[in-house]
């Protein structure tokens, strides 16, 4: 949903503005962007043509700077994802809400906009998609939600650590304590990594007893802590987990594919160990 965007010096009068929006409807505001193409200002469509409107408006403004009418630009770099550009929104003050959001390059320079309305129209579209792979017991997200996010972050470049966790001789779990025991601590062991998970950590319940942790490299601890720590049990069965965790600086792998091979060994070594386990490596 990245829109063309439709770019003026910031210096240039308000009255040039003015015969770009009135010649294009479909325009919704203009960024006045220095001599390399960093947003200054960000003009919004209504709120300036009702500034230069009325008996004396043109004549008040149209020589004068277009950047006078504008507002601080909002930004959002490049590799954003869609819901912290819709949080960068919500925290802006109302009347700004309809406002355009400049996407910039590394260098500040802009490649485009984002409308508001695009982006809760693919973000409620995404959430239909969404909850037709979530998980029936958990509630959350599948393999699919998190390998896509994983390829993201590849993409753009991002360090990241992709773990996996399961609920050790979960086999046994389930006969001795019963299914319905087995499911319930399942939900309980879901519950707390979605409610650890913080920023931009994503969790998935990829089925059975299996969960997956996408997160930044620093900010693993707390959802590890949350699962390690306390003592858990199914039908007064005492439980342990296991973890692995590799971690990705940028470049190190091609995909999701190579991630999850680098995880395997780390899986195989975490399940070696007795009790509550954590392996980490590098890709």
């Amino acid at each position: 949903f990245l829109r063309p965007a439709a770019l003026l010096p910031a210096d240039v009068p308000a009255g040039r503005v003015r015969a770009l929006l009135t010649g294009a409807p479909e325009v919704t505001g203009v960024l006045l962007v220095d001599g390399h193409g960093v947003p200054l200002r960000s003009v919004h469509r209504s709120r300036f043509l009702l500034m230069m409107s009325g008996r004396y408006g043109h004549a008040l403004y149209a020589d004068r700077p277009a950047a006078r009418l504008g507002d601080p630009p909002r930004t959002v770099d490049v590799d954003a994802s869609a819901w912290e550009v819709l949080d960068m929104i919500a925290r802006g003050t109302q009347e700004r809400t309809s406002d355009d959001v400049a996407v910039v390059d590394r260098r500040g320079r802009c490649v485009g906009v984002v409308r508001p309305t695009d982006l809760v129209r693919a973000l409620a579209e995404s959430r239909v998609e969404e909850a037709a792979g979530l998980n029936p017991l958990t509630r959350l997200p599948g393999t699919d939600a998190i390998t896509s996010e994983v390829d993201r972050r590849i993409r753009s470049g991002r360090a990241f650590s992709l773990s996996w966790l399961d609920i050790d001789r979960f086999k046994q779990v389930n006969d001795g304590a019963g299914f319905a025991a087995g499911d319930e601590l399942i939900r309980s062991v879901g519950r707390s990594l979605e409610q650890a998970a913080s920023g931009t950590a994503r969790v998935g319940h990829i089925g059975g007893d299996d969960f997956l942790l996408l997160a930044d490299p620093g900010a693993l601890d707390p959802l590890a802590a949350a699962v390690l720590d306390p003592p858990w049990s199914a039908g007064g069965m005492p439980v342990t987990l296991s973890l692995a965790t590799v971690v990705c600086e940028p470049g190190s792998v091609a995909d999701h594919r190579q991630a999850a091979a680098c995880l395997t060994p780390l899986k195989r070594a975490a399940k070696a160990l007795e009790g509550p386990s954590w392996v980490v490596g590098r890709a």
